[in-house]
């Protein structure tokens, strides 16, 4: 029935209409006799009437009972009262006592959905609500809800919607809970969390609760708390951050750690600053912020400055270790431009900060830290490109830090500049190609206690390099390709490395009084500007040649070898003496080694050490060797690679005046067993002959009338690496997970998970993530007086993950059995329990007897307890976190 004709009915005294379509504004409405006046139709409403109107509807069915005034929903119905919104697997709409009751069916169905409960932005929860639609309070079993970073659970909930007063200001919603639970774990029932009997919310505000105790895995622990308060505001809000910890240290006293302050400067960026004081004197302070924007970049900066005071146990006198922190990362989106791009991360500290400041365990075996901060442009409309870096290296356990600040280079693009821009028929003059590449750079070596001192600046270390290219490519006699090349590098530095002999530094023995030595040369830069030059040019000549055996009908089908000959000359002249130069280690002759050293030794670009004049002739080739044959179970032709490669290589030197023939290379490998094991091979041969003593002479096998060269050595190497799982599928097939049961079809991987962890879990996958591998390694030696054979190595080796349930694992390492020496590795066991917020680990390694175990909670927002013992021996303690 519509509503127009609701309204035309008139001759009844008093009538209900039950709109049959999902509005409920005509609902119970009444109606009272002569009420039509000149102007239409007129009714009055009766006192218990709806105020406003309610949307209501259901994915089953519904039905309505006039009697009882009563809507009954069936199949996640749902019911929009002004700003409120209820869902539920079935919903009650009683008119007499103004209630709205939702329930959760108990079906299962692994797409429902819980009941829900809206108030504007508020969404709660639920397994059972009954709601008053007029005094907007209500009654809720185990309700949940997300607060910001929070989820908050109540066994009873009591809703009390905030009243509008006569100038529209809304006063806060309140929820009372009983039985509840904070916290930030996704799962349900949370791993972790603060458990209370009595817990206030205002919901985008605040959440207070009473006398509460922290729980792990359902299990109370003695941590207790006698009152919370848990800020729940949204967007920008600035606040005092609590101390992290309160300690108390032999050395350093009482102390706050990370008391601070939180400013949101604006929507892309905020102001962290923490610090930590001890009641002996010692303090840090620690500067974090973060920035973000859409389709351009985002990034972190934390600046950190840390003066511990220690007491000397002796006479009381105090003693300041100063360390700082630049920690900065930058990544720039790739949307943000065209063609320039900044980023990188930069991570510099000295003193070992992370140690005193953080006592991170994982400090304790990291050694080396690096940073790498680059700009780079590309030039629009030039071949030139330009880019910027700052680098760094870092060891903390011996202090050397290595900084390169700036290293900026133009590189150019390859340009053919006798190429014309519109040509049909290419020449070679077209493929000669130019390249070139400039780099400016900065040096310094030195150490983190001395970064920030002037004795950087003066071990500061300047260099501008240049190389230049030409080369080009042609076809000569319709089958070989022909390409020249000539290359110039000259590289210009401004200090120059030395060694200095000091002749007045004479060891004397203690017990003798005689002279022992002298101390070795020391080293220092001298100021001069120094070039070093150096020029090559090269010729290379090289073709392919294909040879094919073609085979029958049967299994074999045919061969094919391919060989890859090429011949080569290149010639750069002697530079080697201009950079050398010599020191002495001791004034008597008879003692004196002289040591002769590069000038240009440890400069901005490495050590520039200059080359004898070479000539040389060098050749080579590479065979490649392919078969074919007929797959029965395919029933189709197939290839198969014999060799992947064997080279041969050598060169002839005719600037040398000796041993102008260099010794012949022969090496190569394959792959066996579809690629499970990769053999590869070595094999040596020399064109001179060698004594009796193994030293080579020189004479030639040539000059003896021999024409092969002498074998000299051969080494091969077996590696074999295959999971049993990869075993598995090739004698058994597919896993027997991926096959369907008539008992699990039609399940889904929810339900299925819902039932235990161990119902998945099959006998076969505990090792199918085993890790097989297989070494040998052999060599064999011609020796003059005897032939050599031996095992360099040969081990297997074992390791892998057995997944005992669902959330634990077992991890296995290292089991392996030395051959050589007939010896065991001890592996070692790892037991893990990894949640979705929380993680436990055991390791044990038999070995050394030593183990570590971790136990943690780890949260975005919450991080109320982390213990990490972090490992230990009969010896050695190395570090603790709580």
């Amino acid at each position: 029935m519509s509503r127009n004709e609701a309204k035309s009915i008139l001759s009844m005294d008093r009538i209900a209409v039950v709109d049959t379509i999902p509005n409920l504004d005509s609902l119970l409405l009444t109606f009272e006799k002569d009420t039509i006046d000149n102007k239409g139709l007129n009714y009055k409403l009766s006192a218990d009437a709806i105020e406003f109107e309610i949307d209501y509807g259901a994915r089953d069915s519904s039905w309505t009972s006039i009697a009882d005034k009563k809507i009954y929903l069936f199949g996640k119905g749902w019911i929009h009262y002004q700003n409120i919104k209820i869902v539920a697997d079935s919903l009650i709409i009683d008119f007499s006592n103004q209630l709205v009751q939702g329930y959760r069916t108990k079906v299962r169905d692994s797409e429902k959905e819980l009941p829900s409960f809206t108030e504007g932005q508020n969404v709660f929860n639920y397994e059972e609500l009954t709601f008053n639609y007029n005094t907007k309070k209500g009654f809720v079993k185990d309700a949940r809800t997300v607060q910001g970073d929070f989820k908050l659970l109540g066994s009873e909930t009591k809703f009390i919607s905030g009243a509008t007063d006569s100038l529209g200001v809304k006063e806060d919603d309140v929820a009372y809970n009983r039985n509840a639970i904070i916290t930030t774990c996704n799962h349900v029932p949370p791993h972790f969390g603060i458990r209370t009997n009595k817990l206030k919310l205002v919901p985008e505000k605040l959440a207070v609760l009473s006398l509460a105790q922290v729980e792990i895995a359902g299990v109370p622990t003695p941590i207790i708390l006698p009152f919370g308060f848990f800020p729940l505001l949204k967007g920008r809000s600035s606040g005092i951050i609590l101390p992290s910890s309160y300690e108390y240290n032999d050395q350093l006293g009482l102390g706050f750690r990370e008391i601070g302050y939180y400013i949101p400067v604006n929507d892309y960026l905020d102001l962290k600053i923490t610090g930590d004081i001890y009641s002996r004197g010692t303090h840090g302070i620690r500067i974090n912020t973060n920035y973000k924007k859409r389709y351009g970049y985002t990034g972190n900066i934390t600046l950190g400055y840390a003066n511990n005071i220690a007491e000397s146990p002796t006479d009381g006198s105090k003693h300041s270790n100063k360390s700082f922190l630049i920690n900065i990362r930058h990544d720039q989106d790739s949307k943000a431009h065209p063609y320039r791009r900044i980023g990188g991360s930069v991570n510099i500290q000295s003193n070992r900060y992370d140690q005193r400041v953080y006592e991170n365990p994982n400090a304790v075996l990291t050694n080396q830290y690096s940073s790498n901060f680059s700009f780079s442009h590309e030039m629009p409309s030039t071949p030139f490109r330009f880019s910027a870096e700052f680098r760094h290296s870092q060891n903390t356990k011996t202090r050397q830090m290595e900084i390169t600040f700036p290293n900026m280079s133009l590189r150019m693009n390859t340009l053919y500049p006798l190429k014309p821009k519109n040509v049909t028929k290419e020449k070679w003059t077209h493929k000669v190609a130019l390249t070139y590449s400039s780099e400016f750079r900065n040096f310094v070596r030195t150490t983190d206690t001395t970064l920030f001192t002037p004795q950087t600046l003066k071990d500061l270390q300047t260099g501008l390099q240049n190389k230049a290219g030409l080369s080009t490519n042609m076809r000569v006699l319709k089958y070989f390709n022909l390409s020249p090349s000539i290359n110039y590098e000259e590289t210009w530095i401004t200090k120059r490395y030395e060694l200095f002999f000091d002749m007045d530094s004479v060891r004397i023995d203690t017990f003798s009084g005689d002279t022992i030595g002298f101390k070795p040369p020391t080293s220092s830069l001298i100021s001069d500007l120094s070039a070093f030059r150096r020029f090559n040019a090269a010729i290379t000549l090289n073709t392919q040649i294909f040879g094919t055996i073609r085979g029958g009908r049967g299994f074999f089908r045919g061969l094919r070898h391919v060989m890859k000959p090429n011949i080569s000359f290149g010639y750069s002249p002697e530079n080697k003496s201009k950079y050398e130069a010599i020191v002495n280690t001791d004034t008597r002759e008879e003692f004196n080694n002289p040591i002769t050293y590069s000038t240009l030794s440890n400069g901005p670009f490495g050590s520039l050490v200059g080359s004898e004049r070479q000539m040389a002739l060098s050749y080579g080739i590479t065979n490649v060797i392919e078969a074919k044959y007929y797959s029965k179970k395919d029933t189709i032709e197939k290839k198969v690679r014999l060799f992947d490669n064997i080279s041969i290589t050598g060169n002839y030197n005719f600037a040398a005046d000796s041993f102008q023939w260099s010794p012949i290379n022969i090496f190569g490998n394959t792959r066996l067993f579809k690629g499970i094991s990769n053999f590869s091979f070595r094999a040596l041969f020399s064109p001179y002959l060698y004594d009796e003593d193994n030293k080579i002479t020189q004479q030639t096998v040539w000059d003896t009338g021999k024409v092969l060269p002498e074998f000299r050595s051969f080494g091969g190497q077996f590696s074999t690496s295959i999971s049993f799982g990869e075993v598995r599928e090739i004698l058994f097939g597919k896993s027997p997970k991926s096959k369907k049961t008539p008992g699990n079809q039609g399940k889904s991987t929810q339900q299925s998970s819902e039932e235990g962890p161990e119902s998945d879990i099959y006998l076969a996958e505990w090792f199918e993530n085993f890790h097989l591998s297989h070494s040998l390694n052999f060599e064999y030696r011609n020796l003059s007086s005897r032939d050599t054979f031996y095992l360099s190595s040969h081990s297997i080796n074992v390791s892998g993950t057995i997944p005992l349930t669902k959330n634990w694992s077992m991890n296995i390492g290292n089991i392996a059995y030395d051959f050589k020496h007939k010896s065991f590795v001890y592996p070692y066991f790892s037991f893990e329990r990894d949640l979705h917020c929380w993680r436990m680990n055991f390791t044990w390694a038999p070995s050394n007897g030593v183990y570590s175990f971790f136990i943690g909670v780890q949260s975005s927002a919450l991080n109320f307890m982390k213990y990490d013992y972090f490992q230990r021996n009969a010896n050695t303690l190395f570090t603790g976190q709580r």
